[in-house]
């Protein structure tokens, strides 16, 4: 029964259902491609904002790194200077004026300081550090850590950035001084003689390379991975920065540093440009052309389908479509033991009405007589014209006999109610045969066979009746 149901909705609604439906899906389905190749685009901005980001993170890193290397050469040549001299007693007055110049030459040195044996013996600018003079790191538990690594690495160190108490932070130069006894001497066989230490100031150093806070509407920070803490390893910028979809270089510097340069747009990361409209705009109007164009394929076929189906005067279904849907019913009833009945509805003297008033007459008269038998059943029932002026209405579920003959009554004083066309009106009679499944036949052919046969007895009922009334031979309109 659903499915004839199901059917019998599609058939009369000219498969619009079904062409929306299918359009519906169409549409969803080219608006969730559109949305992905949207995404896709946006991605595509994103990423390439990304590499634009790199690029000019790439030029400040190569910048900090060359400004880092050049104090640190500086610091060797300190080492250096100080090497030939290491037989000599030391005297500070020896490299005040090195010391002077390589400051003068680099502005992030703040001080410069020797310690030969771990001691504090010379500083410079004097004045603001001849407090520290004898300081001996070995008791210094801040300091005295990084001063070991470098002796024990013989490496340059960098330690910090730390506060300093005059203020600002600063990076902390420990060059170790291993002066050579002999030319070629390994660094390896070397004594050790002392540390040189080469005091940046960390915004100088900054500045000298050209790092600031926002470069080409980039928030910019640096990070460094060698601290404990994850939340105090900011060494430059906004730390904020660690929480969002940055992008990141690692520094490559002397000394150990493990920093890293981390990069965010200050109004984040778009993906709303005119590509991203565009593609949706586009995509969203292709998705309607698909839709509509299925649609009105759809329909279409189901206009063919239905033109195979039904009666193409009256719209009603036609003799394929009235077996098809008897042979459900009659298949459904082997399961659920609910039969069937059908009405065999047969106008008269039909012929006479095309021959006194033409065929154009005719078949409005079949198309009225259509509308009123429809008008006259459930959705679930089935009016079709299987032949010129023979209907058949195919009502599932067999009635009770008062039922059965309640519906054929109605059905004749429907039928038979005048007819108007123009000018013109007719007296239109039908005479009606009813058969029941199973009751009295096996399949639908043979129940078709017994409703015809009952509605020619009917008719010949009514022709006799009607000579009796009017005299034999008068012909009736209708």
């Amino acid at each position: 029964m659903g499915i004839h149901l199901t059917k019998g909705l599609f058939y009369r609604s000219n498969g619009t259902l079904s062409a929306s439906a299918v359009a519906f899906v169409c549409f969803l389905s080219g608006i969730a491609i559109t949305l992905y190749v949207a995404n896709l685009v946006r991605s595509e901005m994103i990423s390439q904002q990304k590499r634009e980001a790199v690029a000019g993170l790439s030029e400040a890193r190569g910048r900090l790194e060359g400004e880092i290397s050049r104090t640190v050469a500086h610091g060797l040549g300190i080492r250096a200077y100080v090497a030939q001299f290491d037989d000599e007693l030391f005297d500070m007055a020896d490299y005040q004026e090195i010391a002077a110049d390589l400051i003068e030459e680099n502005p992030s040195i703040r001080s410069i300081g020797l310690a030969p044996n771990n001691i504090l013996r010379a500083v410079y600018p004097f004045e603001a550090n001849h407090k520290a003079i004898g300081l001996n790191y070995r008791l210094n538990s801040a300091q005295w850590p990084a001063i070991r690594q470098s002796m024990l690495t013989r490496e340059v160190v960098i330690a910090g950035p730390l506060e300093l108490v005059q203020g600002g932070r600063a990076l902390l130069i420990r060059i170790p001084v291993f002066p050579a006894a002999f030319p070629g001497q390994k660094m390896q066989e070397r004594s050790y003689w002392g540390i040189a230490t080469l005091v940046l100031d960390e915004e100088s150093v900054m500045a000298a390379a050209g790092l600031m806070n926002v470069i080409n509407g980039v928030q910019v920070a640096i990070i460094d991975n060698n601290a404990e803490d994850a939340a105090e390893n900011r060494i430059f910028g906004d730390a904020s920065i660690k929480g969002k979809d940055f992008v990141s270089l690692p520094l490559h510097l002397p000394g150990g540093l493990r920093w890293e340069l981390l990069g965010f747009p200050e109004n984040g990361w778009s993906g709303a440009g005119s590509k991203v409209w565009i593609t949706k705009l586009v995509g969203s109007l292709i998705s309607l052309a698909f839709a509509t164009m299925a649609f009105l394929l759809v329909s279409e076929i189901f206009k063919v389908r239905s033109m195979a189906l039904h009666d193409p005067l009256t719209g009603l279904a036609n003799r394929r479509l009235l077996a098809d849907r008897m042979q459900q019913l009659a298949s459904m009833s082997e399961r659920s033991g609910d039969g069937f009945d059908i009405f065999y509805v047969d106008l008269d003297a039909f012929k006479a009405v095309n021959d006194n008033f033409g065929h154009s007459v005719g078949d409005q008269l079949l198309i009225e007589v259509g509308r009123r038998l429809q008008n006259q059943v459930r959705r679930s029932d089935t009016v079709a014209r299987v032949g010129g002026d023979e209907f058949i209405v195919l009502t599932p579920g067999n009635m009770r006999r008062e039922e059965k003959r309640a519906f054929l009554t109605r059905l004749s004083e429907n039928v038979a109610k005048l007819f108007e066309y123009s000018d013109i009106t007719i007296d239109v009679k039908a005479s009606i045969g009813m058969a029941s499944y199973p009751a009295d036949a096996a399949d639908a052919e043979d129940l078709l066979k017994v409703a015809d046969g009952r509605m020619y007895a009917r008719k010949a009922r009514n022709r006799q009746k009607t000579n009796d009334i009017m005299g034999k031979g008068v012909p009736q309109a209708g």
